[in-house]
């Protein structure tokens, strides 16, 4: 009987450790905000609508009510902060060794963010904004995927992850940069 009590005693301890969060080491610190890149990711089928800010680093105002084909991410164009935005259609785009904090959001069903060779993966849902953090160490292109099954054009739902050269990456921000007094967002494929 002692047996089978110190089985108990042992079952009990083991039980309580694994249940409560505070013997838990997994967590997701976040780089701290002044030293990466931030950006949106909002879902839709089938595409990947890519959010940069512009200059200023801060992302104009959304609004549902504000999105159609010509404005998928519903951005306010009467936001002065939005001016310099820059929106891109299955392209990501990042620099080589910078942390990018991206907040993953979908406009319509469950959608998996998924960049295989980085392994990094994660649901986007209707109405939450979930914020994931990576960063590449090499350069490269590479492929975005949606790993949910999220309706019948779910295989058309590939996008481009393209590590470039802190160098190129500003050159490609300067070109897809909008001429000042243009539409609040530029649209790239």
């Amino acid at each position: 009987t002692y047996l089978e009590i110190g089985v108990a005693v042992t079952e009990v301890l083991l039980l309580c450790a694994f249940s409560f969060p505070i013997f838990s080491q997994v967590r997701q610190e976040f780089p701290p905000k002044e030293k990466s890149l931030e950006l949106r990711i909002v879902a839709e089928q089938f595409a990947w609508n890519v959010h940069y800010p512009g200059k200023d680093r801060l992302f104009g105002k959304t609004d549902v009510r504000l999105m159609n084909s010509g404005n998928p991410l519903g951005l306010d164009p009467n936001d002065p902060a939005g001016a310099d935005d820059i929106a891109t259609l299955n392209q990501l785009h990042i620099p080589v060794d910078t942390p990018v904090i991206a907040t993953l959001s979908s406009k319509d069903v469950i959608h998996s963010f998924s960049i295989p060779v980085m392994r990094v993966k994660q649901d986007t849902i209707p109405g939450h904004k979930i914020p994931i953090s990576f960063q590449a160490t090499r350069t490269g292109n590479f492929q975005v995927a949606c790993a949910q099954l999220c309706g019948l054009g779910h295989y058309r739902m590939l996008g481009f992850f393209i590590v470039d050269s802190k160098e190129q990456f500003q050159s490609w921000l300067a070109d897809q940069a909008a001429p000042s007094g243009s539409q609040a967002m530029v649209l790239h494929a």
